[in-house]
């Protein structure tokens, strides 16, 4: 058994946004420490690794073994779509049906179940351990913006990194965009690169990435090497989480 509660539904609901970037259904696991989903997409090129610690909860009760809940990403969502910022949200076990039970408590009291969905076989991955050449941290919603800026020209885009600069370029066949942030740019709040370092990506999974990840926190600390996968950790209050990697696209010689 289970019972979670959280001041705001519509803040869930944008958390359920992040990670449904990448996946249809996921294993949550709930114990002492809080929610937890690490998970890779169907083509296996990319990864979240979210939490929410006990502490981001009004109300928390999780058995002390833990429980595995497999559920809907997008059908969750739909029942969100429309939470309102000043709605709690409660989740648990519906002990007569097995479902899951959402509740919204604000101007008045919505409850829904849906189905849990058959744990999967498949191994969790496990935490990445790469270690990165480049670490730079930002404003959420500027690194937002400039990829949608080089997402107008290419599919791809180029992560360039040296003592003095961060570099955001893409190309088309008659066309090409780039976005600088300077080590002292408004917009950088730190800046650490050992050695200079360049790699590219798939630019609509980098932007729903950033997207839904500013729509949770104000800033991202991004590292990367050369041809090694993107790590994009977004800065969440209290006990929170939410962390994307992303592979290289890695051109043949």
């Amino acid at each position: 058994m289970f019972k979670l509660r959280v001041a705001s539904a519509k803040e869930f609901k944008n958390a359920l946004d992040a990670i449904g970037t990448l996946i249809d259904e996921g294993t949550f696991l709930i114990d002492p420490e809080g929610l937890k989903l690490r998970a890779m997409d169907p083509s296996r090129i990319a990864m979240v690794d979210f939490m929410w610690g006990r502490s981001v909860f009004d109300e928390y009760e999780a058995p002390e073994e833990g429980i595995k809940l497999c559920v809907s990403v997008d059908e969750l969502k739909k029942l969100l779509k429309k939470a309102r910022k000043d709605e709690s949200l409660e989740l648990s076990l519906d002990t007569s049906t097995g479902r899951l039970k959402v509740v919204m408590r604000g101007r008045y009291v919505k409850s829904f179940t849906i189905p849990r969905l058959e744990v999967a076989g498949e191994e969790v991955p496990g935490e990445l351990k790469i270690p990165f050449d480049a670490k730079i941290t930002l404003d959420a919603d500027e690194l937002k913006k400039a990829i949608a800026d080089v997402s107008l020209v290419g599919d791809f885009v180029k992560f360039s990194a040296d003592n003095e600069r961060l570099l955001l370029t893409a190309e088309s066949d008659v066309s090409s965009a780039s976005v600088e942030f300077s080590r002292t740019s408004e917009a950088v709040i730190d800046f650490d690169v050992k050695e200079p370092s360049a790699a590219t990506f798939d630019t609509s999974m980098l932007e729903k990435m950033v997207k839904a990840g500013s729509a949770l926190a104000d800033v991202v600390t991004l590292e990367f090497s050369t041809n090694k996968p993107i790590k994009l950790d977004f800065r969440l209050p209290y006990e929170g989480k939410l962390i994307f990697y992303l592979a290289p696209r890695v051109e043949a010689e």
